[in-house]
């Protein structure tokens, strides 16, 4: 019996050999570990291990048990490892299998190295008869309601197949259990179509099958246009429509926009309606300001990637309205770094204000984007004792509407305090600044509290001079009073560094030979350096943050809260800038959960102060909206305080609440040094495209890959004070730290010495030695 015979249909396309042209390098690997399993007398489950990782589908390769396999079918899913093969009836015949994957858009695969040959043979029938008198009757412009006769009674259930009329091939509609009527509504279908059906029983498994039935021939009916549009200028460029429902099937309406004499270009969709013969109404902000605009309207379908159109309602024509314009601004308050602005709203629809300000004489205006319904705003990081112009629109987000420009106002910053105000000192050594000031020739008074003990303020030559020798972070505050009347105050912030002290003395401890004795390590040391700090482990290592609360307290409470809720837990870095900062704190992966945003606590007001020094960890947040931080965080790299970065200033400047100790900055480093590209990532409810995100492979992939994300596995509360013990005569006691204690163990008579170290997070470290008598 030849092949010909018997698959008359199905195997013609094997006859057309694929080709076995040696596959290049960059094609897929081969998959491995095949099993073939035979469900029927037609059906073969394909199982394997997919061994290739740049795969787009699986290149399924068949013939009779003694032929050499060929092309078979093309299957475009990546990423599956098993998939059920239908053939022409092969009761009891001996087939075999080879799968291969492949690389290449529909026409134009290119398949790898194929698998080894797996044999399988087909089931044997069960006998059962065709169902008949198979009706499909429309019912409306998406659906088709079918009914037949069951002529079977070991049927395991029905499928059903359908193609549109005039297309040779026949496609698999779905099936249904013996448990159901066969009374059932072929749904989703494109309206205005002529379909063909046809039907057959199946047994258990899908061994077999029954010849198919009659064919059945359809219509839906057409897409139904939507009519008596109306459309209702409401204030500051908003609409109210009005329209008529006619249709069962839409899956939403499509608004179409004119401006002028203009072509119709759509404009909105409004989803998920679909209440027939009802006056539905929708109100959009996202208009055109002060145009002439006519409108239409049309239903659409969507049927899995193919979208269907009805015909157009009535065209209504309106013409738009316009944002107002805020009046009556004015200046109620200057620093040398601020000017404080209010004014009166004047409109209803506005989803914020843009204020615009620069230098007098500048040639660009500097933008800054506030809330809607806001009255009083204060732009910061100003130059001291300097001319600046600025002036208040209204603006519409949806349409990208502003309101005209009102006349320019204009006010001065004080002169005052200006320079670098984070002071790092280090204990026990000469220290000497200058506080700088915008004019020296208007300062009539200057003064400085606040300082740690062994520094002192010279108002004379304005220097901070003298040696510190104890550690922490101080606030000092620098007050300088003008000849013009204006008063300059500034925060300086100086941190002192050194290692940690021996806060009070262990007590000598006596202790058995062949016994233990705990003594507790609580009080012995001390660290000013830091007062609390978060750990996180990584997939690139582990580092810590030791956070500012006293210049950062609502920011650092903020971090806290979303660590305390394990929000960073599962994080991944989504973006790397090169020497500049690595960026974290909004997304999460996990194999159990996928990818997701990170749930976002109320924004936190901004409180910037401290430099975006190196190894600093600051904020991130909207553009324009400068008390906008939530929970994504970045690691400066460098000294991004100004100069083209000026993150101590832009956006009302980033606030700083933490730095990472210089042995951390390795793992930033590497994140850095990472190759970095662009992908979507699948969020729930919408995707999300995000660049630069960092990649831990010699290359990034084409295809997003999760295992090559720097994700943090763990992060939480991190030990100030870490403490290790030396026994200095370990023959008479030994001792180990557990916890914060420590746990003495007697060897032998004599007297012993330990010598306790604790070291800070970073990485200094103090020694102090307690006696044991070991009895």
């Amino acid at each position: 019996m030849t092949l010909r015979k018997i698959l008359p249909t199905i195997f013609l396309a094997m006859l057309a050999a694929t080709g076995a042209a040696e596959a290049k390098k960059s094609l897929p690997a081969a998959p491995s570990k095949l099993k073939v399993t035979a469900l029927g007398v037609n059906a073969f489950k394909l199982k394997w291990k997919d061994n290739s990782n740049n795969e787009d589908g699986w290149e399924v390769l068949v013939a009779l048990k003694g032929s050499k396999p060929q092309h078979f079918l093309y299957i475009p899913r990546k990423d599956i490892t098993s998939y059920t093969v239908f053939t022409n009836d092969l009761p009891g015949y001996g087939v075999v299998f080879q799968l291969a994957a492949y690389k290449g858009e529909p026409g134009k695969e290119k398949s790898g190295e194929i698998s080894a040959m797996v044999p399988a043979t087909g089931l044997s029938p069960k006998t059962f008869k065709k169902p008949s008198d198979l009706v499909a009757k429309p019912l409306d412009d998406a659906r088709i309601r079918l009914t037949w006769v069951d002529n079977s009674t070991s049927e395991a259930g029905y499928q059903i197949l359908f193609r549109e009329k005039g297309v040779k091939k026949w496609s698999v509609l779905g099936t249904v259990e013996t448990a159901l009527k066969y009374n059932i509504v072929a749904s989703g279908l494109p309206p205005s179509k002529e379909f063909q059906f046809r039907v057959r029983a199946f047994s258990l498994g899908g061994a077999s099958a029954t010849p198919f039935s009659n064919t059945a021939a359809g219509k839906t009916m057409g897409l139904l246009a939507p009519a008596k549009l109306v459309a209702t200028p409401l204030p500051e460029g908003s609409f109210e429509f009005k329209w008529r429902d006619r249709s069962s099937a839409e899956s939403g309406f499509e608004l179409q926009q004119a401006i002028g004499t203009g072509e119709f270009a759509p404009y909105w969709s409004f989803s998920g309606y679909n209440v027939s013969k009802k006056t539905l109404k929708a109100t959009l902000k996202s208009l055109s300001m002060n145009k002439d605009l006519r409108f239409r309207m049309r239903a659409f379908r969507v049927v899995g990637t193919t979208k269907t159109y009805s015909a157009f309602s009535n065209i209504s024509a309106q013409r738009s309205t316009g944002l107002n314009t805020p009046s009556d601004i004015a200046v109620t308050a200057r620093t040398e770094s601020t000017i404080a602005l209010k004014w009166k709203d004047l409109s209803s629809r506005e989803t914020g204000y843009r204020i615009e300000y620069r230098k007098v004489n500048a040639s660009a205006f500097v933008p800054v984007a506030t809330a809607s319904n806001v009255t009083i705003f204060t732009l910061t990081g100003l130059e001291p004792d300097s001319q600046y112009e600025f002036r208040v629109m209204a603006t519409d987000f949806f349409s990208g509407s502003i309101s005209p420009e009102p006349a320019l106002v204009r006010a001065r910053t004080s002169p005052g305090v200006t320079g670098n105000v984070n002071l790092l000192v280090s204990v026990g050594v000469p220290f000497s600044h200058t506080v700088q000031l915008t004019s020296v020739t208007g300062l009539s008074q200057i003064s400085m509290t606040g300082l740690p003990a062994g520094l002192t303020f010279n108002p004379a030559n304005r220097k901070i001079t003298g040696t510190v020798a104890t550690t922490g972070m101080v606030k000092a505050t620098v007050t300088a009073k003008f000849s013009d009347g204006s008063t300059s105050v500034r925060t300086f912030y100086l941190r002192s560094i050194a290692p940690p002290l021996a806060a009070s003395a262990f007590s000598p401890v006596t202790v058995a030979s062949g016994d233990s004795s705990t003594v507790g390590i609580a009080g012995k040391f001390s660290d000013s350096d830091a007062l609390s700090a978060a750990r996180f482990e990584t997939t690139s290592g582990s580092f810590d943050i030791i956070f500012f609360p006293t210049q950062a307290p609502l920011t650092v409470d903020n971090f806290i809260n979303y660590l305390d809720d394990g929000k960073y837990d599962t994080m991944f870095f989504h973006r790397s800038v090169k020497d500049f900062v690595v960026q974290g704190g909004g997304y999460q992966y996990s194999v159990a959960t996928g990818f997701k945003e990170v749930v976002k606590d109320p924004e936190v007001t901004n409180e910037p102060g401290i430099s975006n020094l190196r190894g600093t960890v600051a904020m991130a947040k909207k553009q324009f909206f400068p008390n906008s931080a939530t929970s994504e965080w970045f690691v400066n790299l460098k000294d991004n305080s100004a100069g083209t970065s000026a993150l101590d200033t832009t956006n009302g400047g980033f606030t700083v609440f933490g730095r990472v100790p210089e042995s951390g900055m390795a793992v930033f480093e590497e994140i850095n040094a990472m190759p970095r590209a662009t992908y979507s990532f699948p969020f729930t409810p919408q995707a999300r495209s995000l660049s630069e995100v960092p990649i831990d492979a010699v290359s990034a992939p084409t295809a997003l890959d999760p295992t090559k994300l720097v994700k943090v596995i763990s992060a939480g509360p991190a030990p100030l004070l870490t403490y290790t013990v030396t026994s200095l005569h370990p023959a008479i006691a030994t001792a180990t730290v557990v916890a914060n204690d420590l746990v003495i163990t007697g060897v032998a008579p004599g007297v012993a010495t330990l010598r306790v170290t604790a070291t800070d997070l970073d990485g200094q470290a103090v020694n102090q030695e307690m006696t044991v008598t070991v009895n």
